[in-house]
């Protein structure tokens, strides 16, 4: 297993090398990530080269015993490069250029910037294609960071009238699909098609609906697949010199480019992951589902390219990370399928933007807490890699996440507040706070081996979606859909069919009117789940066919069926209709699950406790236990164990210390 740290060498006298290494050899660290912001200390000026610094660590690191991930700079154009190609630089909606002073600062389709970045990524390719103790590539860094997926440039202007054409057999039906008859907004040929810039409509709406739908829907897949053809480029350089893995590191929930398409070209994924920093900490069930997200764009075990490993922020700081947190933030990451974890950073730097976030190392280099933290889950992690690679998740349930339908919500959410992600983190939560393990991957992932999947909010359709999720249902899967789902078609037109358009059928119902309640009234709701209230949103729902499993119990629409349950073949749709808060969601997820006969991990939900059941590539089954309180908490353990971590076997009561963690094989 690799376990390691982002290293910095171009930062630090070449003196503390060498005591750099040998403090991460005796912290248990076998992998270094490099050079992926220093493209001005490797190409000084164009065409002139400098990797003399970069084969001295190399060097220093192989002697060691430690491999090296190196990065291509291409999130950090230099000066001298910007100065020769302006043009280089993004442009805002309003026809801004965003200039040099941070990262990122690039436009994915602009010819100079793409053959520039293909000359320092052949650059390295070559020099080290054979090198020993290079294990792996990583592409450019956290594509799409500080609002850089989307560029109004006249480049990618060209790029997408081109994009179109390749899309759209004619400028006629490009008309057809955006509907442009609207607004006298119809094109005559390619060369009329706008970007979606500013308008005048931006005051009165900034953001979402300033624009025709269809445009805005293809310009942020345009945009999406813009990152990826730019990603793609030094995939085939490094290919042609290496047979070493290649990744890129994610964001987890970030959501400006499609991750299915991002790593579909990837060896493996990598992300970056920060529980607590300056701008908010994520709940524990938040991070678990960025996890199982990163595992589930390509149903893969995946890297943690950058672990926080101390307070971190630009211009302020979050919270210090609290004694046993670093390590069991480092569990949380391999329960879900992390197989390396590399820390972010090995020591804070001196100098520029990121002088506050903190990394294994304060700014003085004194080996401290955090340090010998890390020492020791370095340690015990040695004789637990084979539990954890090639390990699964043993999950029956599936959460499905569509970049499409989360694009279509954000310009025209339907109702004020209403947040994609957030209700793809309620219902992840509903089901981690009963110990229902769940993965998360997209609508076109294999779904026949899940007894239930759950699709919030799944609104842009095709009819092979639509066929594909019969299919499933008919096998004899449970699939739970929402409010706002099925009603649009994939060119993010409204379909005609009765609501929820392409599930009206599957579902056994029809919408004959909703309630917009804007988080201003609420609606009374009563069924198998108890009592529950809606707040955002209701659907009045004639069954036709379906059973009804909850009714409203107050407003004009008293006694309407909120929430449904029909059989398709050896399978059932579940309609959910309305909002509804977090408890009456927890029990209604509790009892489709048991109707579904997806298992929970453990019988009795201890609150603020994780438990992930895993399957090793021995096919020994075990369960990582994760204690995100700050004191202990006794857990009830049905089966007999090994504890892995404290060379114990029992059953019934286990204790989990303050941050504890624990891994339980099972006999």
């Amino acid at each position: 297993m690799y376990f390691g740290v982002d290293y910095y060498p171009e930062h630090w006298p070449r003196e503390r090398w060498a005591k750099d290494v040998q403090l991460m050899k005796e912290a248990n660290m076998n992998v270094v990530r490099m050079a992926e912001f220093a493209w001005a200390v490797m190409e000084p000026q164009e065409g002139v080269y400098d990797f003399r610094w970069l084969d001295d660590i190399i060097a220093i690191c192989e002697k060691a015993g430690i491999d090296v991930v190196l990065g291509t700079p291409t999130a950090t154009p230099p000066k001298w490069l910007v100065n020769q190609y302006p043009d280089i630089l993004m442009q805002d909606s309003k026809g801004h250029a965003r200039g040099f002073g941070s990262r990122r600062h690039y436009c994915y389709n602009n010819p100079d910037y793409r053959r520039l970045s293909q000359g320092i990524a052949e650059k390295m390719a070559a020099r080290y294609e054979g090198h020993s103790a290079v294990i792996a590539w990583q592409i450019d860094n956290e594509f799409g960071c500080h609002d850089t997926a989307r560029c109004f440039c006249s480049h990618c202007h060209q790029a997408f009238q081109d994009w179109l054409k390749e899309k759209y057999t004619s400028i006629g039906q490009l008309n057809e699909a955006w509907g442009t008859v609207f607004w006298s907004q119809t094109y005559s040929n390619w060369s009329d098609v706008i970007l979606p810039s500013y308008t005048v409509c931006d005051t009165q709406a900034p953001g979402q609906a300033n624009h025709n739908p269809g445009l805005l829907l293809d310009f942020y897949r345009f945009s999406s697949d813009s990152a990826v053809s730019y990603q793609q480029l030094q995939i085939d350089v490094l290919r042609k010199h290496s047979e070493k893995p290649i990744t890129h590191n994610l964001m987890g929930h970030f959501s400006q480019l499609d991750y299915f398409d991002l790593s579909r070209d990837l060896d493996f994924v990598s992300w970056d992951n920060y529980p607590s920093n300056q701008w908010g900490t994520n709940s524990h069930q938040s991070v678990a589902m960025a996890h199982a997200l990163m595992w589930g764009v390509k149903n893969k075990n995946f890297w943690v390219m950058e672990q926080q490993s101390g307070p971190c922020g630009w211009n302020a700081m979050g919270r210090t990370p609290r004694p046993g947190q670093l390590r069991l933030w480092s569990y949380q990451a391999l329960a879900h399928g992390a197989e390396a974890l590399v820390y972010f950073r090995w020591r804070a730097c001196l100098f520029g933007t990121e002088q506050y976030w903190h990394g294994v190392l304060d700014h003085d280099g004194v080996p401290r807490r955090r340090y010998r933290e890390l020492a020791a889950t370095g340690a015990e992690l040695h004789s637990l890699s084979t539990f954890f690679e090639d390990s699964v998740v043993k999950a029956e349930t599936a959460l499905l996440k569509s970049y499409d339908s989360l694009w279509s919500h954000e310009f025209q959410p339907h109702t004020a507040g209403f947040d994609y992600n957030g209700t793809l983190l309620q219902y992840y939560q509903a089901l981690s706070d009963q110990h229902i393990p769940c993965h998360v991957t997209g609508v076109h992932s294999d779904l026949k081996h899940y007894k239930l999947v759950i699709a919030p909010a799944l609104n842009v359709m095709d009819t092979e979606l639509q066929e594909q999720l019969q299919a499933y249902v008919e096998d004899g899967g449970n699939l739970v859909i929402t409010f706002r789902s099925g009603t649009r078609h994939s060119d993010n037109s409204m379909t005609e069919t009765p609501i929820p358009g392409y599930f009206q059928a599957m579902a056994g119902i029809e919408v004959e009117e909703f309630d917009v309640l804007n988080n201003k009234e609420t609606a009374a709701v009563t069924g198998v789940f108890g009592q529950g209230a809606a707040s955002a949103w209701a659907d009045v729902i004639r069954c036709c066919g379906a059973e009804a499993l909850a009714r409203y119990s107050s407003q004009f629409y008293a006694g309407r069926a909120a929430v449904t349950s029909n059989q398709v073949g050896r399978g059932k749709v579940y309609y959910i209709g309305c909002d509804l808060d977090g408890p009456a969601v927890l029990r209604l997820l509790g009892y489709i699950s048991r109707q579904a006969g997806a298992e929970p991990a453990l019988k009795h939900p201890s609150p603020g406790v994780e438990a992930v059941p895993k399957k090793s590539a021995d096919g020994s089954d075990y369960l990582v236990l994760l204690n995100h309180n700050d004191h202990d908490v006794t857990v009830s353990v049905e089966r007999a164990y090994r504890d892995l971590l404290g060379e114990k076997e029992g059953s019934g009561e286990f204790l989990l210390k303050p941050y504890g963690a624990a891994v339980l094989q099972y006999h």
